[in-house]
């Protein structure tokens, strides 16, 4: 029930209603990063204006919005520049019953004869008080959005929070219609923004920024149950063994098909692995005919920030199993949550501790540390909590390397990260690096120890200067011989630097020609954003930089160095694209999967439970339908996932998110 607000403070409602000038912080890991403000104009009149920086990137908004007289914007310009720095000019009108808009990326238009809300491409967090006031008058709480699909809102929840030492009103609104799961934010009882918030920070109310932590906790019961319903409605427990019958099995060990083969099932673990007409199958077994299908271990992301909404999308690709290279400190309960099939998603199969110095450009979550000992200090606290290893970031002075490597494997962790500004991956290595995180922080290396990398430059240095690096130089034959005699892996999230380097803006991203219309219409914007803005004009050389890229890896192909795929992007279709870009140059399709696989379980120290199709191991296990030996693509044809021996249907999952399917 709605209270109303003690009389010795203002109300939130009504002092944003009283006040000129609305202000909000922006916070990550704890710390203020920006700001958001919101100005009334006139009658029906706003400026709203949004900052942050997140190392470097980070945007930087204006905009002015008009709205009718039941508050649905009619009116919409946005300015200023995007995450990545590139210039914004967005603009949404209607005129006369006919709705426009315009972007960098779009120009449509539309009659409309309903009330309508444009989705933005560019906005600021504010704006969702405009869009939930709107929503709020329809017919079910939803409304047209354009240039498709619907919003629709739904009160989830009233919370009372303690602010300042007294209690105030705050609603939780969830918020659908683009594809994917809910989001949410709070507002007052009068229905103003007052805060969005989740694990890595948010946004809020300047003055109540105390509040944040509190706000997450009820926001996160509410989502829990969400995401606890899910898990129960997307999965197919089987108490009877499983027999997938008649199919072709990937042998992760050789790279090789075997042909009419039965693998039974039983509690979670291969119980027999044969010839498919002298395996028996009992009448009592879920039979599930592979004819035509290759069953092959389940995949691996091994760069992976697990939240509860990308578990589905991770699953559905076929993807049982993730190593997380960095998350908020609540990440063992999460962990604990998904084993428990409490969260949908895959195994987080390691858990990586994330520390980087405090400054301007420190990473967004983890431990941020201000000395060497509070360094020391938080290897220990992530050993003390079951992490398996440690990710270093790129502000980590070069002299603290060392003593942190040595501190973290002397607690039996590996040590794996960005190589930090002012540093080589050269020195890195010879100082404790196990695993190097991101190709360009490979391509780095030849380019020296003077480079300040918190930032952006240490994306667009590589596009501009890679294509002249030369990979047969002696130079790369001792680095290469260096990962080679040090055993070092490599994870080249190679998917995501073709969007960066290679990617034009207006036309669809490389690699999506045969899957776009899987996906839901604001989803499917986002894939002709685009490269890097500084690629304007130096088109040419990010993309022989980035082939240059490709040819590094498959240099480390050759030289038979240890390599796997990660994404640090959309879960499931990323990774299925980084699989692509293996092939692209030049890596058997074979050794593609092998490291998808067996590499990534033998990497992760499971090998002896995961990564192959053999009796004796878990039973996390994907079914396609199709050959990817023969085409990597068909890897995207994921029929069946089991994972730990429980069944989850690809096409379901896709669905429950407003997806659509491959066939």
């Amino acid at each position: 029930m709605k209270k109303f607000l003690a009389l010795a403070l203002f109300s939130v409602s009504f002092a944003l209603c009283a006040q000129d000038t609305i202000r909000y912080s922006v916070l990550s890991a704890g710390k203020t990063s920006g700001q958001q403000w919101i100005v009334q104009n006139a009658p029906n009149s706003y400026t709203l204006f949004y900052e942050f920086n997140d190392r470097g990137r980070g945007p930087g908004l204006s905009v002015h919005l008009k709205t009718d007289d039941k508050g649905i914007p009619v009116y919409r310009l946005v300015t200023g520049f995007d995450y990545y720095k590139a210039s914004v000019h967005e603009l949404y009108e209607v005129t006369n019953g006919e709705a426009r808009w315009k972007s960098a990326t779009e120009n449509g238009a539309k009659q409309i004869t309903a009330p309508s809300l444009y989705s933005p491409i560019n906005s600021t967090p504010a704006e969702i008080e405009w869009m939930l006031q709107a929503a709020l008058q329809q017919k079910n709480h939803q409304i047209e959005t354009l240039p498709s699909g619907f919003l629709q809102v739904k009160h989830i929840k009233n919370h009372t929070a303690t602010i300042n030492g007294f209690s105030e009103e705050l609603e939780l609104y969830s918020f659908v219609g683009a594809g994917g799961p809910p989001s949410h934010a709070w507002f007052t009882p009068k229905k103003k923004f007052f805060a969005a918030v989740s694990g890595w920070g948010g946004v809020i109310l300047k003055g109540y920024e105390n509040t944040v932590a509190e706000l997450y906790e009820a926001q996160k019961r509410a989502e829990h149950d969400y995401f606890e319903l899910q898990a129960d409605q997307l999965v197919e427990v089987s108490d009877q063994p499983v027999a997938f019958k008649n199919v072709t099995v990937f042998n992760s060990l050789t790279g090789k098909y075997v042909k009419g083969q039965t693998v039974i099932v039983e509690k979670g673990l291969i119980r027999e692995v044969g010839k498919a007409s002298k395996v028996k199958i009992e009448s009592t077994y879920k039979v599930i005919d592979g004819t035509g299908k290759v069953l092959m271990p389940g995949l691996w992301d091994n760069h992976a920030h697990y939240s509860p909404e990308q578990g589905l999308y991770h699953l559905a690709g076929g993807v049982t199993n993730i190593k997380d290279l960095g998350n908020s400190l609540d990440l063992p309960d999460t962990k604990k949550q998904i084993d428990k099939g409490e969260l949908l998603g895959p195994e987080i199969s390691i858990m990586s501790g994330f520390i980087d110095f405090a400054g301007p450009f420190a990473g967004p979550t983890g431990k941020i540390v201000k000395t060497l000992e509070e360094g020391l200090e938080a290897v220990d606290y992530y050993a003390d909590r079951g992490y398996q290893q440690v990710k270093l970031y790129s502000s980590i002075p070069v002299d603290w390397v060392k003593p942190l490597a040595a501190k973290i494997h002397a607690r039996g962790m590996k040590v794996c990260g960005h190589i930090p500004s002012f540093m080589t991956a050269t020195r890195a290595v010879n100082d404790g690096y196990d695993q190097i995180i991101h190709m360009n922080m490979v391509m780095l290396n030849f380019l020296g120890d003077t480079l300040d990398t918190r930032s952006m430059g240490r994306f667009i240095k590589v596009g501009e200067r890679s294509k002249d690096i030369d990979l047969k130089s002696a130079n790369a034959r001792q680095f290469i011989q260096l990962l080679k005699s040090k055993n070092i892996v490599v994870d080249p999230t190679m998917a995501i630097f073709e969007s960066m380097f290679a990617n034009d803006e207006g036309k669809l991203a490389n690699g999506y020609e045969s899957i776009v219309n899987q996906f839901p219409a604001e989803f499917k914007r986002s894939l002709y954003a685009g490269g890097l803005p500084t690629r304007k004009g130096k088109e040419t050389t990010y993309r022989q930089s980035y082939d240059n890229m490709l040819k590094m890896l498959k240099l480390l192909y050759v030289n038979k160095i240890t390599f796997v795929p990660g994404t640090d992007d959309f879960p499931g279709f990323a990774l299925h694209r980084e699989l692509e870009l293996y092939a692209k140059a030049g890596v058997p399709n074979a050794h593609i999967l092998k490291s998808a696989t067996l590499i990534s379980a033998q990497v992760a120290g499971k090998e002896k439970e995961l990564g192959s199709v053999e009796a004796g191991k878990r039973a996390n296990l994907i079914l396609v339908d199709g050959d990817p030996l023969k085409n990597i693509s068909d890897i995207r044809k994921v029929e069946l996932v089991m994972k730990a021996g429980n069944l989850y249907h690809p096409k379901a999952l896709y669905q429950s998110y407003g997806f659509g399917y491959w066939k």
